[in-house]
């Protein structure tokens, strides 16, 4: 008898005779005697789990960024550090948002929905901490951006945010139909070519970074922070649309 004809055989035994539903489930859960944590208990542990590789070389992008743009600005006048350290943004959106879905890419996502804490929670909280990393790196960025390039705070918090908010919503959205390790390569993939995007309109950067466009990055910043939202609120409440492309084929 083939693989095929078998499987077929125990989906439709499996139609014909359900297994019943679970009889006072609720009520177990609630009265099981399992170790409790509380939220910051939770997220210390799952902080944990993020490996130290990737707090270190998103630490390594930011500051070779800033060095490099420190010499390079001498040479590409105005812009040149800005330049820089927003071509690694994309680079530390696709390491926060790989590190996030690193237990679908490893085909552990099973064992995860298996845990005490709902895979939702751990998605959010691991983006939340990788995220957060990545927007102190910026916020430590920015007032050497402000003094070099003569523009303010917020203005260069649009600028690096956007590449990484853009980076991140497509990223996203491989993770959600991309399975297994490949959406490790695809991400990395979509990384490069938005730095090249970032690096080819750098020859034009003050047309890009120019007052009179000033507007069209804060219109980009509200569109992908929109999509992003929804993102997540996606993993927060329909995971179930998620879930079904976590396990790896």
């Amino acid at each position: 008898m083939s693989n095929a004809l078998k499987s077929q055989i125990k989906k439709e035994l499996r139609q014909m005779y359900p297994a019943p539903a679970p009889g006072r489930k609720e009520e177990f859960l609630r009265k099981l005697p399992y170790p409790r944590t509380g939220p910051i208990e939770t997220i210390a542990v799952q902080i944990g789990y993020i490996r130290k590789s990737v707090w270190l070389l998103s630490v390594l992008l930011a500051a070779a960024a800033l060095a490099y743009g420190e010499h390079y600005g001498q040479s590409a006048g105005r812009y040149g550090m800005l330049w820089c350290f927003s071509a690694v943004m994309p680079l530390l959106a696709v390491l926060a948002v790989t590190e996030t879905f690193r237990s679908a890419a490893y085909g552990m996502a099973e064992l995860e929905l298996a845990a005490k804490h709902n895979l939702q929670e751990i998605l959010l909280i691991r983006m939340g901490a990788v995220s957060g990393v990545d927007f102190l790196l910026i916020l430590s960025a920015l007032p050497f951006l402000a003094q070099k390039e003569q523009i303010s705070l917020f203005r260069g918090a649009v600028y690096l945010t956007v590449p990484w908010m853009c980076t991140c919503v497509l990223a996203f959205q491989i993770e959600k139909y991309v399975k297994g390790r490949d959406s490790v390569w695809y991400c990395c993939a979509l990384g490069l070519f938005i730095i090249g995007i970032g690096l080819t309109a750098g020859r034009f950067s003050g047309t890009v970074y120019g007052d009179g466009k000033f507007y069209v990055w804060l219109i980009a910043l509200l569109i992908f922070a929109a999509l992003l939202a929804r993102q997540i609120r996606q993993i927060r409440h329909e995971i179930e649309e998620w879930n079904k492309n976590l396990y790896p084929v």
